[in-house]
């Protein structure tokens, strides 16, 4: 039964509950999603707040200053790369469970939200290092070298950066880590050898959808898909044909990587998508053994175990 009008409050009155009642609802969750360091770590170039224990904290440090030398001796021909800057911030939280209830995330494992790196230590990981890695490059893209980067090309090196081998306090660009994302999925590309089949099954996206940005598949739903594709293009423009493209790269991103800009400084499209093609299946036996190599040589060899691949089937994207 409806409530007779006057045992209702008057309409301000019921106004300001509801609004009250919607502050609590926003205090309860900032209380419950507050977080607070517990000791925090400065390197030569990072300002480090966490909640992990400090030995795993220095760790990231050291692995964070990895990463830092081999950015900036990549694109030291980049003038904003030798100025003078303020520290980069790194968030690290104690493990998953935390990362999750203090960040609206989803699935993701890790994020750049200018100025703070978030990520967790996860010591069940291999490579407990590689989000921070991830999420560090897409930071000195923007902090540092002050790049204005499609999703391709950010997320790109990104990916060929943050899934390279980490060895003696030293990150070997280009020899790529298969623990690490999204280099642990490249096993279950299904790549059949005929270019213009799996482009026409879905295997491949067009290298134009990658470089535009449109025409290609649900991101949402094929997303290891997509980073497997900007890692591989980055990996190619590297590291492919004897580096070929090396010196390219560079002014290509300087003109913000654009379809045209791409076309000016490596070639055609369709040229370069069987190229790249070529490589990607090389890069899979390289380092899975999986099908005909492209080429007579036996590449590089992967690593002696296997991939840490989590349990769910698509994984969370580095980035958010």
């Amino acid at each position: 039964m409806k409530a007779p009008p006057w045992l209702l409050p008057a309409k301000p009155v019921r106004l300001l509950i509801l609004f009250s009642l919607l502050l609590a609802v926003v205090g309860l969750d900032k209380v419950r999603r507050w977080w607070s360091p517990t000791h925090t770590l400065d390197t030569t170039h990072y300002h480090i707040l966490s909640s992990a224990q400090s030995n795993q904290t220095a760790e990231i440090g050291a692995k964070m200053a990895a990463l830092y030398s081999a950015y900036t001796e990549l694109f030291s021909k980049l003038p904003t790369v030798s100025k003078p800057h303020a520290k980069l911030k790194l968030k690290l939280y104690r493990d998953q469970r935390e990362f999750k209830r203090c960040n609206r995330v989803g699935w993701a494992e890790a994020y750049y939200r200018p100025p703070y790196c978030h990520a967790y230590f996860s010591a069940a990981e291999i490579n407990p290092h590689h989000w921070m890695l991830h999420e560090g490059v897409h930071q000195l893209n923007h902090e540092l070298a002050h790049l204005n980067l499609p999703t391709w090309a950010d997320e790109g090196l990104s990916d060929y950066l943050g899934s390279s081998l980490l060895r003696d306090s030293r990150l070997e660009v280009g020899h790529t880590d298969r623990n690490s994302y999204p280099i642990w999925w490249l096993d279950e590309l299904q790549l059949s050898g005929d270019l213009n089949r799996d482009l026409t099954n879905g295997t491949l996206i067009p290298l134009r959808a990658i470089l535009t940005g449109r025409g290609g598949p649900s991101m949402n739903k094929h997303f290891n898909l997509y980073y497997l594709h900007w890692w591989s293009l980055t990996h190619m423009l590297f590291d492919g044909e004897n580096g070929r493209y090396r010196d390219k790269v560079l002014p290509l991103l300087q003109e913000g990587a654009t379809l045209q800009s791409f076309e000016n400084h490596i070639g055609p499209v369709e040229r370069v998508q069987a190229e790249w093609y070529q490589h990607l299946r090389q890069l899979q036996w390289d380092l899975f053994r999986i099908g005909s190599p492209a080429s007579n040589h036996p590449g590089q060899g992967g690593a002696n175990r296997e991939p840490n691949k989590p349990a769910q089937k698509e994984p969370a994207p580095p980035r958010t």
